[in-house]
């Protein structure tokens, strides 16, 4: 949580400056887009599953600038330059904002589909547990019948 409040202080910082003289090795609204996008999925990861991340020993900023092949000097400009105009950097968070949203409902529908063959298993394990229950005990029957 840290991490995203002082993002989100520099942003503001940023952003009360006036236009900033566009920095050598800009990175491109779309590029800045997938680095944000990602960088949300995964402080999210590590808010929730932790875990997961030092499992594959996968650290957030050596990941992002090798994934997108930049440095922290490069992100730290072209984020300053484009929280500097209010209404472009907006726009690049509302659309990351849009991929979240998308992805949450593939994976919502995703992991609806997986509980109801996993209740439609169960239920299926349940019926067939109880019918090799009932048969055991008709035999158990049988076998005192006959015996008698």
């Amino acid at each position: 949580m840290k991490k995203i409040a002082v993002f989100l202080s520099a942003i503001c910082l940023f952003a009360c400056n006036d236009k900033l003289q566009k920095p050598d090795n800009l990175l491109s609204e779309d590029k800045m887009e997938d680095i944000l996008y990602d960088v949300a999925l995964l402080q999210s990861i590590s808010s929730f599953a932790p875990a997961v991340l030092s499992a594959n020993d996968i650290k957030i900023d050596t990941y992002i600038y090798d994934k997108y092949q930049t440095d922290s000097l490069t992100f730290a400009q072209s984020n300053e330059y484009y929280a500097a105009d209010f209404d472009r950097y907006e726009a690049i968070l509302e659309k990351v904002s849009e991929r979240l949203k998308t992805e949450k409902v593939e994976i919502d529908s995703i992991v609806s589909k997986e509980n109801k063959n996993v209740v439609k298993d169960f239920k299926a394990k349940a019926v067939k547990d109880s019918v090799d229950v009932i048969r055991d005990d008709v035999k158990v029957l049988n076998d005192s019948i006959s015996i008698e």
